[in-house]
């Protein structure tokens, strides 16, 4: 299929608007749309409504399900570059897309008929939580679930959660350790009751409150495990869900950078006085961090990229994916993710006072980035459990392999 003009993720957005089916030419259409709702987005604590609108209409919230049923089922370096995008407008936004790309990707272990039926309208968004914070009550056909989850991002748009329980029977344990029986439960929005908690700085836009569930009844087929047999035997199918995840976690990191970077750049631009005093762009300091950074988004994307690639390659081919290839995907987005943080983090002090006014992206990206890093994927621990695969010794990390 031909695309003309082909454009990958450069220094500058491109204002050009191509009609074809890539996802990232959906993301650099919305990325403009993201930016004039900035405000609206973060007085709401929820993503604008015209920019949730965009991303259904777009598809960019079923990029994981098959491509019957919307999704992208493609190269996943793409949906890399689509988080890098829309982060660099607005986090939230690539949040929001990334929380249901997991969403999506849960659907593989259901069964055909749940799948069709969980994931039939188009215009449905979804959310999710892999904590264990619920129980579930094996009851005749199904299972009576309760609990409250906290940090479900998005939980305000979804029509769908996926949340994850501890299965209590006569013949499990009744609490969280070794042999406990954990589930991911697919439960519609009209069991759902959100909570008023998402009060913070950073990915204010996320609205990622708290939710509550006071016994509804779970059918047996909406229940599914890590180790369920996957419905549809695809490449993308057969990707790891949890370094997948952390590269998508460390592209919105990446794209945060991107933003404060260029803002620091049109700041330069910007201030150019006349007169013997030296302006921004003059300073040594502003002039090495921006290098620095531009350098640095480079190679990480590169290295992110290269390391996903490898594992689409693979799967491809129906090959196994050894200890070491995803170890690298693991390194490559905890330190692309912390290396981006430590670089706003600079760019914020370079930029001095202006970093503290909120008309500058360098203010809100410095909140963003930090909270992103915050996510349990790109905690340091993983870089530990690349390691051990690199130095011959088995990763004991339970979603290292899955």
């Amino acid at each position: 299929m031909n695309h003309s003009p082909s454009l990958e993720i450069t220094d500058n957005i491109p204002l050009l608007k191509v009609k074809n089916d890539l996802p990232t030419e959906s993301a650099k259409e919305i990325y403009h749309l993201a930016v004039l709702c900035r405000d609206e987005t973060e007085s709401s604590r929820r993503l604008a409504s015209p920019v949730v609108k965009q991303i259904s209409e777009h598809k960019l919230s079923r990029m994981g399900l098959p491509k019957s049923l919307g999704g992208w089922e493609n190269n996943p370096v793409e949906t890399l570059k689509v988080y890098e995008t829309l982060a660099s407008a607005e986090a939230s936004a690539a949040w929001i897309v990334w929380n249901n790309h997991l969403a999506c990707t849960f659907g593989r272990y259901l069964d055909e008929a749940s799948l069709k039926e969980v994931y039939k309208d188009p215009s449905h968004l979804y959310a999710n939580s892999a904590r264990p914070e619920g129980i579930a009550e094996v009851v005749p056909e199904g299972y009576m679930v309760s609990g409250r989850w906290s940090l479900v991002s998005g939980c305000e748009l979804a029509d769908w959660f996926v949340l994850r329980c501890l299965v209590i029977s006569e013949d499990s344990p009744k609490t969280l350790g070794p042999g406990a029986n954990l589930k991911l439960f697919f439960i519609p929005k009209k069991e759902i009751e959100v909570v008023d908690t998402w009060n913070v700085g950073g990915l204010n836009g996320t609205g990622s409150h708290d939710v509550v569930i006071k016994c509804a009844f779970v059918k047996e087929e909406y229940a599914v495990s890590f180790d369920s047999p996957v419905t549809i035997d695809s490449a993308y199918n057969r990707l790891p869900i949890g370094c997948i995840n952390s590269a998508g976690c460390a592209a919105m990191a990446l794209g945060v950078l991107k933003a404060a970077t260029d803002d620091l750049v049109q700041m330069c631009l910007d201030r150019v006085t006349p007169g013997k005093n030296p302006d921004l762009r003059d300073r040594p300091t502003v002039q090495a961090a921006i290098s620095k950074s531009k350098t640095l988004l480079a190679s990480k994307r590169a290295q992110l990229h290269s390391s996903v690639n490898t594992l689409w390659e693979e799967s491809q081919n129906r090959n196994t994916f050894t200890d070491e290839q995803l170890a690298d995907v693991w390194a490559a987005s905890c330190e692309a993710a912390r290396e981006a943080r430590a670089m706003v983090s600079e760019i914020y002090a370079v930029a001095g006072t202006s970093s503290l006014y909120k008309k500058y992206k360098i203010e809100r990206a410095h909140r963003d980035i930090h909270a992103i890093l915050q996510h349990g994927i790109l905690q340091p621990h993983w870089m530990n459990q690349a390691a051990m695969a690199y130095v011959g010794l088995k990763p004991t990390g339970a979603m290292f392999r899955i």
